[in-house]
């Protein structure tokens, strides 16, 4: 072997060598990432099932409040019954009681499958001032304009035999409510301010949050009307400005 052909062996040498290097790094770099990558994976798998977990007996205990929310409420209105057979001043009396107390699902559904005077005036009070059992704070009354930048549902009144026992816009006694959709209508001197919430009372009772509230004077547009439950108490969609 001359010394050109030792020269070329060299040469391949090197390369062989440096090849072999190269597969190496790559090899020790693979398995660092390898390593690495698994560990982020366990992390993030381990993450993953401690936050379902979590979120799984976060869900639990939520239930079990709703649950002893429940017994409490139904203890209350057992306690409340003997009242709700008096006479009509007390039966209105124990019925925004329960309201009060966090009850007004039962209060409104005593009072449209048993109404009476003292019932109905109960369910009137309960459907204008009821607050939703998770607000937690009562917008301030403002003085509305005609407008479309906010829209809710406001409580009207009762209406019965063709007029209103309650009212809280000013209309007159005998139109029929379906007769106001379309119209502008003031908020009552003589009532107060009246709530605007997310919707109606929903079939079971229970009220929508409050999120707004108009000044005596204060006008708004309603776009339609309803009646809750075939009951008289009539709600309608408005919208209003300030």
């Amino acid at each position: 072997m001359d010394g050109k052909d030792q020269k070329v062996l060299v040469e391949i040498l090197q390369e062989l060598q440096s090849q072999r290097g190269q597969k190496k790094d790559f090899w020790d770099r693979f398995s660092t990432i390898s390593v690495f990558l698994s560990t982020v994976v366990i992390a993030g798998l381990g993450s993953y099932f401690t936050y379902s977990y979590n979120k799984q007996q976060g869900t639990q205990e939520h239930q079990n409040q709703i649950h002893q929310t429940k017994i409490l409420e139904m203890q209350t209105v057992e306690r409340f019954i003997p009242h709700l057979t008096g006479d009509e001043k007390t039966k209105e009396i124990a019925l925004l009681a329960l309201t009060t107390l966090g009850s007004s699902e039962f209060a409104t559904k005593f009072s449209q499958l048993s109404p009476s005077p003292g019932s109905e005036a109960a369910a009137d009070t309960i459907m204008r001032t009821a607050v939703a059992l998770e607000q937690q704070q009562i917008p301030k009354a403002v003085t509305s304009v005609v407008n479309t930048e906010k829209e809710g549902w406001a409580y009207v009144g009762h209406f019965v035999n063709s007029q209103w026992k309650t009212r809280y816009f000013d209309i007159a006694l005998d139109v029929a409510p379906e007769i106001l959709e379309g119209t502008v209508l003031k908020v009552r001197e003589e009532t107060g301010a009246l709530n605007v919430r997310e919707g109606m009372p929903t079939f079971t009772g229970s009220f929508k949050s409050i999120i707004g509230a108009l000044k005596p004077g204060s006008e708004a547009k309603v776009l339609n009307v309803e009646e809750w439950l075939s009951s008289g108490y009539i709600w309608a969609h408005i919208t209003y400005g300030i």
